[in-house]
């Protein structure tokens, strides 16, 4: 097979994969097409629903990013992040876009630092700052987790005895991280300067922006 633009090494790895689990399976020349489910039980949702469960990366944490929370385009960035496919320093390096010497993190501006998504969203030792202040805005303390993934279970579990409090907690993890993102992108893209205490008002106010118009129901209305 011809292909328009030459693969990078992972993009290789997958064809290969995939040619691997295709040799596995051989087609019948002289059936016809049917719909199989386990001959031990009839079909349901549920079922169905278990058997993908089972085998999909995305999990039932993964699956939480959908709340109605934030913008859509932010559960969709949080849901990238939380399966480690942000195209971050890394990521781009593992494609070949960028070299090993320019993977740096444009936060803590530590060039021994990787720039993955499990650094840039919560071990910088910047992004964490912000963690916790924003934290404590809401009389919370939290404490430094494994990674990214980890600490999104460990806020989204947090109990509130208040419906809208606890709204109001999830909803600030959304903010927190995809003001993160876009900070590092006007860092790299528009040399802007970091200014923690500006960007932390600035999550302050989309938390409070979200909670007002995400009311209406109406993604139109969804802005920054």
């Amino acid at each position: 097979m011809a292909w328009k633009r030459e693969l990078s090494q992972e993009k290789l790895q997958q064809v290969d994969e995939l040619h691997t689990l295709l040799m596995q399976n051989q087609p019948v020349t002289n059936g016809s097409d049917s719909i199989l489910w386990d001959a031990k039980k009839s079909y349901t949702v549920k079922a169905f629903q278990q058997a993908v469960n089972r085998e999909s990366v995305c999990d039932s944490v993964i699956c939480k990013v959908w709340m109605k929370l934030a913008p859509p385009k932010v559960e969709f960035f949080l849901w990238l992040a939380l399966l480690e496919k942000l195209n971050t320093k890394e990521m781009l390096w593992k494609k070949g876009i960028v070299q090993a010497n320019q993977i740096g993190c444009p936060l803590c501006t530590a060039q021994s630092e990787t720039e993955n998504s499990d650094h840039l969203l919560v071990a910088c030792p910047i992004s964490w700052s912000i963690w916790c202040t924003i934290a404590e805005d809401l009389g919370q303390v939290i404490t430094v987790p494994a990674t990214f993934r980890h600490h999104f279970e460990e806020w989204m579990s947090r109990q509130w005895r208040n419906t809208i409090m606890r709204k109001l907690w999830c909803s600030t993890f959304f903010a927190v991280a995809w003001s993160l993102w876009l900070m590092r992108n006007e860092i790299i893209f528009q040399q802007k300067a970091l200014n923690v205490e500006v960007l932390c008002n600035l999550i302050r106010w989309r938390v409070t922006f979200w909670q007002e118009h995400g009311r209406m129901n109406c993604h139109t209305r969804w802005m920054i």
